[in-house]
């Protein structure tokens, strides 16, 4: 979902692509999902208190609805081959989705070579070493911390 807000945002012209990184970086950094943080801290820029009610109404309301009314169904196809297959497929878009909002994250921050490495190195540790997840961070910060400079 937070791709699809990224997207929307942008689409609006009434925001920066710094302004909408910077939210989306605030919006993870507060409690609670992080698209309806991002949806609230938007809906606040762009039409003031009003805004971010109506964002977060809009971003809460829909799949509640969605879930409420399909739930049962779901609990009744669920072992149909089709049905597992859709949510196969699903997941696979979802990945695709949330890659390309780190790499339109990473792309507007500018960061240079020196940050590539730490994401290269810290996904590889993660995904071909099997290293947990708060060690590849750790590691990624002193590798960045190693390499020095000013990353731009």
């Amino acid at each position: 979902m937070l791709g699809f807000i990224e997207k929307e945002l942008r689409a609006t012209g009434h925001l920066s692509d710094e302004e909408i990184s910077d939210m989306m970086v605030l919006a993870t950094a507060f409690p609670g999902p992080v698209a309806v943080n991002m949806s609230f801290l938007a809906g606040k820029r762009v039409a003031g208190v009003a805004g971010a009610a109506w964002a977060v109404t809009g971003t809460v309301l829909p799949p509640f609805l969605v879930i409420l009314l399909l739930a049962g169904l779901l609990v009744r196809y669920m072992g149909e081959p089709r049905v597992s297959s859709f949510f196969l497929g699903a997941s696979c878009a979802v990945a695709v989705i949330i890659g390309q909002v780190v790499f339109n994250m990473a792309r507007s921050s500018g960061g240079g070579w020196r940050d590539a490495c730490v994401i290269a190195l810290t996904a590889a540790l993660i995904l071909a070493a099997g290293v947990h997840p708060f060690i590849a961070l750790a590691s990624g910060v002193l590798f960045r911390l190693i390499l020095g400079g000013g990353g731009r």
